[in-house]
């Protein structure tokens, strides 16, 4: 298992795990739905996040691609917090056919060496309430719930 930091050079591959994770989570609810005609506009966040100082896209290099990525962002809050230097975790991915083979353990692991040596003295994420693999992922890597994320979605503009 080979776990790098993505480049600009892989993000056709970046944006094809981003749209496998999208895909995966429309079935637990639709805010995670995407415009696939949105390609170019999708593909400009995604480069954003490669340009950002304080966050890093990990990725597993497999011999023919890319097999998943993690987006890792460092954030400092309000200094009046007990805990104000925040290890963000986003956008975790591994292909289907690669899974329960370590490599998201792998991911997470490059990633919270990273997000400690930055200064973080904690990290959060968001994971689908509906996704029950991924709820018991990361509660296997030390993770509990402390708020709970609410949607609620609103009419669709019919200008839009």
């Amino acid at each position: 298992m080979n776990i790098r930091i993505a480049t600009h050079q892989d993000l056709n591959e970046l944006y094809g795990l981003w749209c496998e994770l999208m895909n995966e989570h429309q079935a637990f609810n639709p805010v995670f739905g995407y415009n696939t005609a949105s390609e170019f506009q999708l593909k400009r966040v995604l480069r954003g996040r490669l340009a950002e100082n304080n966050t890093r896209v990990f990725v597993v290099q497999g011999r023919y691609g890319l097999l998943g990525m993690l987006i890792a962002t460092y954030q400092i809050g309000n200094h009046g917090m007990h805990y104000f230097r925040r290890g963000y975790i986003a956008e975790t991915v591994v292909q289907q056919a690669h899974r329960r083979h370590g490599l998201g353990r792998g991911l997470f692991n490059a990633a919270k060496t990273w997000l400690t040596a930055q200064g973080a003295d904690h990290l959060e994420l968001q994971v689908a309430v509906a996704n029950p693999a991924g709820l018991h992922f990361w509660e296997s890597l030390g993770f509990a719930p402390t708020t709970y994320h609410m949607v609620h979605l609103l009419p669709k503009n019919p200008e839009e």
